[in-house]
Parts: structure tokens; C-alpha cells; sequence
């Protein structure tokens, strides 16, 4: 994403008075005085100092118990995730940057390994409640933590979050089929149990990628799933982190990054830049013509356009906030499929859950500036529609009605 541009805005909502469109970078360079001088990377991070929250993590790369080194499996997992959690990568130190638009800085995270746990991989499998039990991801993470105190101490993971577990192997035995899950008749009790435990950790297990990293640090810094225009169905958001759908292959380690983190979430996390979105508490469903808003990309912050829409809702199937997203496929969103489009959303409250962002539906945008793309959400009876300008941006033009 257009980091300088992260960083112009984030002084901006500190209260500094910078010009508008025509900033000059020499003029910020003479302003924060970066070291080195003339560095574009050391000005973003000066520019930085103080609006981003430090979040460093511990990444443990875990080896079972008697298990042979081999360098052909883990030799690509160490450079991941050594590489990716390295500034200036362009990897998860990056992309946190970036998605989180310029809010969270997780540099200074560290890798310990490998690590050598205390069970061999044969009685890794399975959890709690399979039969036989097994241990699960949490205690796989307990086994991985005492590994790292063993060799370096019992503070060496202290002021750092997760630590996020690594481990090479999805199962227990060798000899899975093809498309076999935890779920197959037969397998759980032989299942390496990877994912977020709920209590601020994680364990990865294959596929070892930026995407799946990614979405469990987000569990751990309170995102949940997206869910659907049923409301219900986790996964089902276009171009959301959340979701896991809309990745592309990163051409440094040939594994899935991406997608950014959408509006919503954002809004939830207090990471999207106030000042510019839209927010409409309920005027516009008394307008007999709706209203008409322009509205650029989140990763366009130069854009003369607001960044983001909030529209509150109150009718006869409850109240409710949308929230409208113009997503285009550059980026950390360059493998979304179908954009450029304007995405719908709300936020819905689930039992047990807690609040999740929920995709209603996408107006595709046209290509050119005349024709215009609509989309009817019926629980609102809301029509929408989008129209490109021929603003630089890209700008968009959002129309909203009460049916």
C-alpha cells in the first residue's frame, strides 16, 4: 500500500498541519529529519514514531522429539518465516504495516529454532476429546514455549506476542490420501492440530504461507471470521485476511499472501484513518433521492474522495450499520478476483461469537464513466449504486436509497 501516503494521514489525525495534495517530500524530509537522510523508508518509519502500536512476535520452529534435521523440509519454512517476519522483505512486517495502515509495527519479532519438543510426532496427533486423546493444538504450543525456556531461559519470550508454534508435519503418521481432513472418518486422532488456541497463541502447520499467518495473527489480535450474506456461514468475504479468499502467490517465496484487512475490521480495531470516512447516522433514509458520495480505495489516501462510507440503517428488520469498501487489485489485494468493485457490508452480532464483519454483496465497477452498477439489499430494501468519475484516485461516485 502507499505507505508515504499511511504516514501523511496518520499526522494529519494527530493534528499536524501538513498541506493537501502537493505535499513535498523535501519539505517532510527538512520536517522529521530521518536517518539516514534522503530515505523514503526511514522518513515513513519517523513519520510513524508514535502512531504505531509495537507488536512484536515470537515465531517458534518446532522439531519432534528424536526427529532426524532434515533440511529439504525445513529449510524453506526456516527462510519464511526468517525472512517474512524481517523488515524491509516485504513480508509480514510489511504487510502488518500496510493492512493495518501504518497502526501496527510487528518488527523487532524474533524466530527460535528449531526447537527440539518433548514428544516424538507419533503421539502429536489428535486432541482432547479424540480416541485416543491427544494433545491438541494447545498443549502443542505449551511443548513448543518449554522448548524455547529449556535452551534460553524463562524470560526469553517476554514482550512478545503469540508465539506462533511452527511445526512440519499435518498428521502424525505418514500415508494420508489425497484431500484427507481432520474431519475424514478415521484420521482426527492422527491430526497435527494447527490454528489460534483463543488465548492469544498459535500453531501453523503446512501450508506454510503469509495468508494462513497472517489470518491466525488476526485471531490473536481480537478479528474473527467474516461471515456471509446468510449471516451465518464463516469464510465468505471476497477480500478480506479474515476470510482467506482473494491471495496471490508472493514472487519472493512463491507461497500465498494477501488479502488486506477489509473496512470493517479495521473500523473494529480503531486502525482506519476518522477523518476520512463518511459516516451518516440515519439522515440519509429520510432523503426522497438518497444520498450521492465519492469514494476512493483504503490504499489510496491521497485520493480528494473519502476512503470509507458508514451508513447507519433503523427499519422494521432491526438497526444496523453499512459499511461500503472500494476495493481494486493492487497491493496486498492485487489477487482478488473480479475487482475493481464496491463491497457492502455489515456488522453482525453472533451468539458466543461476539461481532463479525458480514459481505451483503458487490457492485462491480464499470470501466468507463458513464454506465452505472447497482445492488438491492433486501433486508434494508436499500438500492445501491456505484458510477466510476473521471477523477484521479481512482475515484467512484456511491448513490444510496431507501426503497
Amino acid at each position: 500500500m502507499a505507505s508515504l501516503g499511511q504516514a501523511i494521514e496518520r499526522q494529519r489525525e494527530r493534528g499536524m498541519s501538513l498541506p493537501g495534495a502537493t505535499v513535498s517530500g523535501n519539505d517532510l524530509h527538512a520536517r522529521f529529519r530521518p536517518t539516514p537522510p534522503g530515505s523514503m523508508r526511514a522518513l515513513i518509519a519517523k513519520m510513524l514514531e508514535g502512531t504505531a502500536t509495537s507488536l512484536p512476535w515470537a515465531v517458534i520452529l518446532c522439531r519432534f522429539k528424536g526427529a532426524v534435521p532434515d533440511d529439504a523440509v525445513e529449510g524453506p519454512i526456516e527462510r519464511f518465516y526468517r525472512e517474512a517476519f524481517t523488515p524491509g522483505s516485504g513480508g509480514l512486517v510489511e504487510y502488518w504495516r500496510d493492512a493495518s495502515l501504518g497502526a501496527v509495527d510487528i518488527a523487532g519479532s524474533k524466530v527460535f529454532g528449531w526447537v527440539e519438543i518433548e514428544i516424538p510426532r507419533d503421539r502429536a496427533g489428535g486432541a482432547p476429546s479424540s480416541n485416543p486423546p491427544g494433545p491438541g493444538r494447545a498443549a502443542l504450543i505449551d511443548y513448543a514455549v518449554n522448548a524455547v525456556k529449556r535452551g534460553a531461559g524463562d524470560h526469553a519470550l517476554d514482550g512478545l506476542l503469540g508465539p506462533i508454534a511452527v511445526y512440519t508435519q499435518n498428521w502424525s503418521r505418514d500415508g494420508a490420501p489425497p484431500g484427507v481432513t481432520w474431519e475424514t472418518p478415521g484420521w482426527f486422532q492422527y491430526w497435527i492440530d494447527g490454528s489460534a488456541d483463543g488465548t492469544g497463541r498459535v500453531a501453523l502447520t503446512p501450508p506454510h504461507n503469509g495468508n494462513i499467518t497472517a489470518h491466525e495473527m488476526g485471531h490473536v489480535l481480537d478479528m474473527g471470521h467474516d461471515v456471509g450474506p446468510d449471516l451465518t456461514t464463516h469464510y465468505r468475504d471476497p477480500c478480506c485476511i479474515m476470510s482467506q479468499n482473494g491471495a496471490f502467490t508472493h514472487p519472493r517465496w512463491g507461497v500465498n499472501f494477501g488479502p488486506a484487512i477489509c473496512l470493517p475490521h479495521l473500523m473494529q480495531r480503531n486502525w482506519m484513518f476518522k477523518r476520512r470516512v463518511l459516516v451518516d447516522d440515519g439522515d440519509w433514509l429520510s432523503q426522497p433521492n438518497g444520498i450521492t458520495v465519492p469514494l476512493a480505495p483504503i490504499i489510496r489516501p491521497t485520493a480528494r474522495a473519502n476512503l470509507g462510507m458508514k451508513l447507519a440503517f433503523t427499519g422494521g428488520n432491526g438497526n444496523w450499520d453499512y459499511y461500503l469498501e472500494y476495493v481494486v487489485p493492487s497491493e496486498w489485494n492485487r489477487g482478488v478476483p473480479g475487482a475493481p468493485f464496491v463491497v457492502v457490508r455489515r456488522i453482525v452480532s453472533i451468539p458466543g461469537s461476539g461481532d463479525h464483519p458480514a459481505y451483503l454483496g458487490a457492485m462491480q465497477v464499470p470501466a468507463t464513466s458513464g454506465p452505472t452498477a447497482e445492488f438491492v439489499e433486501p433486508s434494508g430494501n436499500i438500492r445501491f449504486r456505484v458510477k466510476l468519475t473521471d477523477l484521479p484516485g481512482p475515484i467512484v461516485k456511491i448513490h444510496a436509497q431507501k426503497l
